[in-house]
C-alpha cells in the first residue's frame, strides 16, 4: 500500500532533485537543477486535480490510499485497462484515473494505451458500460408485474449507486454514454412503464422522473465511508442546532438528528421510492 504523495532522493553531490514524484499521479518528475522551489505536479492537469481536492475537501486533505493495484495480464487489452480503471476508481474516485496513471499502473507506455482507449471521454464510457453490463451473481428473472419489476430495476441501479459512487458523475450528465448496456437498462424500464399502459413516449417520461429521483438520492451516498472528518461533522452540526435552538420548533429537524445518514440512507431511498412508483402507476398521463 502506498500515498500519492511527493517523494524524492537528492544526488548526493547536490546536482539536484532524483526520482521525485508527482504529488497526484506518480508520475515521475523531470529533474530539476536544484535551485528553487521543488515542483510537485507533472502537470497542470494534476495541478488542476489537487486544487479541486482541496476545494471540495479542505486544504488538508489527501488523496485516498490506493493499493498498489497488480498489472492485468491476457484477454482482450481494452477491457484490462477499463477493469483496471474501475478498480482505481472505486479506491479513489474518478479523480484517481488518468490515462497517464492507467498507462503507469498497467505496465504499458503512455502511447500503447491510446491504442486502446482515445480519450478519457472513451474510458469513462467504457467504464460506465462494463458496471451496467454486469448482473448480480444469483439475480432473478425479472417479475412479470410491472411494479415490482420497477422496484427490482430501481434497487439495482442503486446498488451500481452504492458500489460504484463514481459512476454518478458519469451518468447523471446531459450527455450520458450510450453503449448498448446502458441503453438495455433504459429500455428495461421504458418497457416496465410500456406494459403499465404508457406509451412509448409517457413511458421515456417516466423513466426519466424514477431515474431522477434514483440519481438525486444517489447524490446523498458518501465518497468514502471511511471518513472521521465527516462523522465529527455530522455530530457537531446536530449539536449546534439543539444549542441554538433551531431543532425546538422544527420536529422534523429534530428527528433527523437521531438518524444515522450512512446506515438510514437505504431506508430513505426504499421510502421515496415507494411514493414514486404509487403516483406513476397510479395510471398513465394523459
Amino acid at each position: 500500500m502506498q500515498y500519492f504523495r511527493h517523494t524524492e532522493c537528492r544526488d548526493e553531490t547536490g546536482g539536484g532533485v532524483l526520482n521525485a514524484r508527482c504529488v497526484e499521479c506518480q508520475a515521475n518528475l523531470p529533474v530539476g537543477a536544484g535551485r528553487g522551489r521543488p515542483r510537485r505536479y507533472c502537470s497542470r492537469r494534476c495541478q488542476a486535480r489537487a486544487y479541486r481536492r482541496r476545494r471540495e475537501h479542505g486544504p488538508t486533505s489527501t488523496l485516498r490510499r490506493i493499493q498498489d493495484l497488480p498489472a492485468p495480464i491476457g484477454g482482450d487489452p481494452r477491457h484490462r485497462l477499463v477493469s483496471l480503471a474501475v478498480e482505481l476508481a472505486d479506491v479513489g474516485g474518478l479523480d484517481a484515473v488518468s490515462l497517464r496513471v492507467l498507462a503507469q499502473r498497467g505496465g504499458l507506455p503512455a502511447h500503447a494505451v491510446y491504442r486502446h482507449v482515445r480519450n478519457r471521454a472513451d474510458l469513462l464510457a467504457a467504464m460506465a458500460e462494463q458496471i451496467t453490463a454486469t448482473r448480480p451473481p444469483g439475480t432473478a428473472p425479472l417479475p412479470r408485474d410491472p411494479r415490482q419489476r420497477l422496484e427490482r430495476l430501481a434497487g439495482h441501479e442503486w446498488a451500481m449507486y452504492r458500489r460504484h459512487p463514481w459512476l454518478l458523475a458519469i451518468l447523471a450528465t446531459d450527455r450520458p454514454p450510450t453503449g448498448p448496456a446502458v441503453l438495455a437498462m433504459v429500455d428495461r424500464v421504458v418497457a416496465a412503464f410500456t406494459s403499465a399502459g404508457y406509451d412509448p413516449a409517457e413511458a421515456f417520461r417516466a423513466y426519466l422522473a424514477l431515474s431522477g429521483y434514483i440519481q438525486g438520492m444517489a447524490l446523498l451516498i458518501r465518497r468514502d465511508p471511511g471518513d472521521t472528518t465527516y462523522h465529527a461533522w455530522w455530530s457537531a452540526t446536530v449539536t449546534r442546532l439543539e444549542r441554538t435552538g433551531r431543532t425546538r420548533d422544527r420536529q422534523w429537524l429534530a428527528a433527523a438528528g437521531q438518524t444515522r445518514p450512512d446506515t438510514d440512507l437505504d431506508t430513505w431511498f426504499q421510502f421515496g421510492l415507494r411514493g414514486l412508483l404509487d403516483g406513476l402507476l397510479h395510471g398513465p398521463a394523459r
